[in-house]
């Protein structure tokens, strides 16, 4: 079962990235394809996502970060 409800919208490219317990991480184009970038690798997700909200990416799991990947690939 997906633990993250991740939007991508196609027209803006903006990603909004959203745990089950509500808290969420909205990211403008530039900073998904960094994200997408960092895929793979945890330390550096989290680093790209830190930019944005640190509690956020610190509060990731690994299976989030791995269904991260998958979905943005």
């Amino acid at each position: 079962m997906d633990k993250l409800n991740i939007q991508l919208c196609p027209e803006t490219g903006i990603c909004s990235i959203i745990k089950e317990n509500g808290a969420k991480v909205d990211l403008m184009p530039e900073e998904v394809k960094s994200l997408k970038s960092a895929l793979g690798n945890p330390d550096a997700t989290r680093k790209v996502l830190a930019e944005t909200d640190v509690g956020f990416a610190e509060s990731l799991e690994m299976d989030e970060l791995n269904q991260l990947a998958t979905r943005l690939k």
